[in-house]
Parts: structure tokens; C-alpha cells; sequence
């Protein structure tokens, strides 16, 4: 995905919201991948910072990113479509995708960079053309909407994500 923003900016899960805050303003970002390790465990957006730190008029230097950070994550792979990002993230409601390939962290891919490349598929993001692509879409990362278990390969019907087992037991429409 040559639109995806290469190299991410990534923080550990003991960086205080205030100093993720200060990371965002001095790079010009509205993001931070938080990892554990060398494994990326979650994500941090300016909206996170508001309604869960601002709103609530919290003190940022006393909370942990990992306090606030959305996981588990749902990823892309690389070499997948945009159309299929675009469809994820209208599907998950984030504005925000982490890209991997070989499993790694690669980039994150925005709405606006969707809409930079590809002006047309804004409608895929805000579910303008929902139902599309049933069945399994290689590179769906994440939660089953039905037994709450992470799949590596969701498959895609009537607006809810499978795991391959619980699709297996769903009843044809």
C-alpha cells in the first residue's frame, strides 16, 4: 500500500498521556502505536486523548497510554486492496489501520490518505456501499462479532465479521 504512512511512530506502554500528547504535537501526528515488547499491542488517537483523558478532566502525566489505548488491534495486510481497507475501517468505525506484512508493522493507513489517492472510496469508509465483498477477504485481521475470538481470517456477511468456525455454523441467507 504505497498511500499507507511508512514507520509509524510507536511508544511503549508506560509512556504517560501527557508525554504521548507532546509526541503527537512536536511530530504533527493524531496517532501513536503503542507496543509491549517488540509486539504492537495497541493504538492511541487524538480522539482517545479526548474523550478518555480531556473530557473527563484527568491528569495526563498520572495515566498510561496502555490505560487508554484501543486493542486489540485489527490490521491490513500490505498487499491487500484499498478497497478492502476502506471496508474495514467503515466496518470497525476507526479512521486509523495499522498495515503489516510478515507480521510486522509496517504503516498506518488513514482516511485521509484513502481520500488523497482514491477520492471515491471516502463512500466505502462511511459504509456508503455496505455489503459488498461477502465471504473471506484475505488480510482481515481481528475479533469475531459472533464468539469474540481473533482470526487471522475474518470472513465478511451481513455487516458482521466471522471467525471460519463461526461462519462455518451461520445459516445460509
Amino acid at each position: 500500500m504505497e498511500v499507507m504512512s511508512r514507520n509509524p511512530v510507536k511508544v511503549g506502554t508506560e509512556t504517560t498521556v501527557e508525554e504521548g500528547a507532546i509526541i503527537m504535537t512536536q511530530k504533527g501526528i493524531s496517532s501513536l502505536l503503542v507496543e509491549e515488547g517488540n509486539e504492537i499491542v495497541g493504538i492511541v488517537t487524538e480522539r482517545d486523548l479526548v474523550t478518555k483523558v480531556v473530557s473527563k478532566n484527568l491528569q495526563g502525566r498520572n495515566i498510561r497510554l496502555k490505560e487508554i489505548m484501543s486493542h486489540p488491534l485489527v490490521y491490513v495486510e500490505e498487499d491487500s486492496p484499498l478497497e478492502v481497507a476502506a471496508e474495514i475501517m467503515w466496518k470497525r468505525k476507526i479512521r486509523r489501520l495499522p498495515v503489516q506484512s510478515k507480521g510486522r508493522v509496517v504503516g498506518i493507513l488513514t482516511e485521509n490518505d484513502i481520500v488523497r489517492i482514491s477520492p471515491g472510496l471516502i463512500e466505502i469508509t462511511r459504509g456508503i456501499l455496505p455489503g459488498r465483498n461477502e465471504g473471506i477477504i484475505n488480510g482481515i485481521h481481528g475479533m469475531c462479532d459472533e464468539c469474540g475470538e481473533y482470526s487471522e481470517n475474518l470472513v465478511y456477511r451481513a455487516g458482521k465479521y466471522y471467525c471460519e468456525r463461526c461462519f462455518s455454523s451461520i445459516e445460509p441467507l
